[in-house]
């Protein structure tokens, strides 16, 4: 094979698609859009590309600087989508009339940012994923993990598992603590990129009585039911804290009674890069992915920060590594064939 030329490369961290992987990937969107409309969610289609500002209205900082980012012909500055619940937001609040709500909204889309995973650096990334737009209460909250849980059994997956957890019990619990907001900030980066050591190092340098310093080096940890919630139930200082962790306890019930107490579990250590979330998140993993395939939760201060407050909650699902996944499977239940 002669070696590409400058002509014939493509930048790092996008790829092209021949037929055989094309026509996997629609019949895997074909299986998730029928969730999704089974469900009553209608697509919508958003611009590829936006203003700046709105993207980095609730993006935390790692968002914004791996947002694809260029100047307009009338000197301002866009970005390529890096996520689309920013965008389906602001379409609501521009054509919607919200309290006449709720409007269910899903989408099959590219969005781009700077990723960087084992197969290296990855800019464009397909993902299919729902907007509930309007309520706001711990059935729509249920619903929405049903949902996401249906949705990828639909693609043939099997042995799923779902890990909830509460920005709203976590930040809660920060803004109780006697600490400066440059030390709550430096905890909830730590945090939301996943590293117990910056968040060991971030606690060492803060003075906490009552043994709460212990209480919370083991929240992140803390996965399962019993062990998690006696971890976080360690924690309840005020009503405000208490109210959000009921909330969590109220949704996973709810999933329970639904018969899907075996895919999912609590499990504090989930907080998101986007700093819309406001109350419950959650993501899924399965066998043969070291990463989450997909995740979302509720982000109830987007829209008023946007000029119409409303309820919001939603999922995303990454379709390279579903797509990788059901191949898998393919290849299992024909005896090593991808046909």
């Amino acid at each position: 094979m002669k070696p590409q030329t400058s002509l014939t490369a493509t930048p790092l961290g996008l790829r092209d698609l021949l037929p055989a992987e094309v026509r996997k990937r629609r019949q895997l969107e074909a299986s998730i859009r029928g969730a999704f409309e089974k469900r009553g969610f209608g697509e919508v289609i958003c611009p590829t590309f936006e203003f700046y500002d709105l993207l980095s209205v609730e993006a935390s900082t790692a968002v914004k600087q791996d947002m694809v980012r260029f100047i307009g012909s009338d000197g301002r500055i866009l970005a390529l989508r890096p996520e689309m619940t920013t965008a389906i937001a602001r379409l609501a609040v521009k054509k919607l009339d919200l309290d006449q709500g709720p409007y269910p909204f899903y989408y099959i889309a590219n969005v781009f940012r700077e990723e960087f995973s084992r197969e290296g650096l990855v800019r464009e990334i397909r993902q299919a994923g729902v907007e509930l737009i309007g309520r706001g209460g711990v059935e729509e909250d249920t619903d929405i993990i049903a949902l996401f849980i249906e949705t990828l059994e639909a693609t043939g997956l099997s042995d799923i598992q779902v890990g909830l957890g509460q920005i709203g019990f976590l930040e809660s619990v920060l803004r109780a603590l006697p600490v400066s907001e440059a030390e709550r900030s430096e905890l909830r980066a730590a945090m939301a990129a996943r590293s117990l050591v910056k968040y060991e190092k971030a606690l060492s340098r803060i003075d906490l009585k009552n043994g709460l310093t212990e209480k919370l080096l083991k929240l992140p940890t803390a996965r399962g039911d019993k062990e998690a919630l006696e971890n976080a139930e360690a924690l309840v200082v005020n009503s405000t804290v208490e109210t959000e962790l009921k909330r969590l306890i109220d949704v996973y019930s709810g999933l329970c009674e639904r018969g899907l107490d075996g895919c999912v579990s609590i499990d504090f250590g989930i907080w998101h890069d986007f700093n819309y979330y406001t109350g419950l998140v959650f993501e899924a993993y399965a066998p043969g992915i070291g990463r989450p395939l997909g995740g979302g939760g509720r982000y109830d201060n987007l829209l008023a920060e946007l000029g119409k407050p409303a309820p919001a909650a939603g999922f995303a699902i990454d379709l390279k590594d579903l797509q990788v996944l059901t191949a898998k499977s393919d290849r299992n239940e024909n005896g090593g064939s991808d046909e």
